[in-house]
């Protein structure tokens, strides 16, 4: 069984340098997912639920959340979702509870969330002081679809919404028929945020645990995960040099809230994501 591979960085140059090494001579995708707190699991929230344990109650439970979702938003929609994946993705959006868990394919902007999402306040030079150490996670989708899908006939690949290997997955489906291990799925684009942060996503399947322990335990592909450590002293450092080189707030969030975050910024308030 592979055990998980960790790393601690210290500058942007040592970050990038960390990425590059991780990709080696991988030719497909990697996928990166920044947390602002070192020990936050990789499970989606659907999954964090404190009174639920079974996979039957979380079923359950997706299909409570995504009746009352379906009929309380149609006042507030410009279209038609097609669909329970592109009434997901639009849960996932909002922050209503699903088995999806939020990724990038942008490395930066996976080390934007994990600096802005660490706990901090400000020290009196106008500087973050932060109080946790972040991480960010480095994924190969392909190799691990391969383990998830588990088929011979299997090349390797992302999978879409449309792939006959996802349907085990639909939202609202059979927990008999649903298959075990997450898979790496592309999601519909249906915000300027996800095409900013170029987001990805990984749908959890019957196992609840979280995808960690699931790659040590069930004999996923040798280093398909990998997680950069980045200490709490060194978040400062490396949050100012993403800022010089542009990946801001409103770049990250293109839209009002994110300008007023990048505006607070850069006249010494504080600029907190929750």
């Amino acid at each position: 069984m592979p055990a998980l591979k960790t790393k601690q960085i210290k500058s942007l140059k040592d970050y990038i340098s960390c990425v590059q090494a991780f990709r080696g001579g991988r030719t497909g995708p990697i996928w990166y997912r920044g947390c602002g707190e070192v020990s936050h699991n990789l499970n989606p929230s659907l999954y964090r639920h404190r009174f639920s344990q079974a996979i039957e109650d979380y079923m359950a439970l997706e299909k409570k959340l995504l009746s009352r979702f379906q009929q309380r938003s149609i006042p507030f929609l410009s279209r038609h979702m097609a669909n329970n994946w592109e009434w997901l993705f639009l849960m996932q959006h909002y922050g209503a509870p699903t088995r999806l868990l939020d990724w990038s394919e942008s490395p930066l902007t996976a080390l934007f969330f994990a600096a802005t999402y660490a706990d901090h306040t400000l020290g009196a030079n106008g500087n973050p002081v932060f109080s946790t150490d972040a991480a960010v996670w480095l994924l190969d989708p392909v190799q691990w679809n391969k383990r998830s899908v588990n088929l011979k006939s299997f090349p390797g690949e992302v999978l879409t919404t449309d792939d006959a290997h996802a349907n085990a997955y639909t939202p609202v489906g059979d927990v008999k028929t649903m298959q075990p291990f997450p898979i790496a799925i592309y999601g519909v684009h249906n915000s300027q945020r996800i095409v900013a942060q170029r987001g990805v996503f990984v749908c959890f399947g019957r196992d609840t645990r979280p995808m960690e322990t699931i790659y040590e335990n069930e004999s996923f592909p040798a280093n398909c995960l990998f997680k950069l450590i980045v200490k709490r002293g060194r978040l400062p450092a490396i949050l100012s040099a993403l800022l010089r080189y542009g990946v801001t707030d409103s770049v990250v969030f293109p839209d009002l809230d994110g300008l007023a975050k990048e505006i607070k910024r850069e006249d010494a308030f504080e600029v907190h994501y929750v």
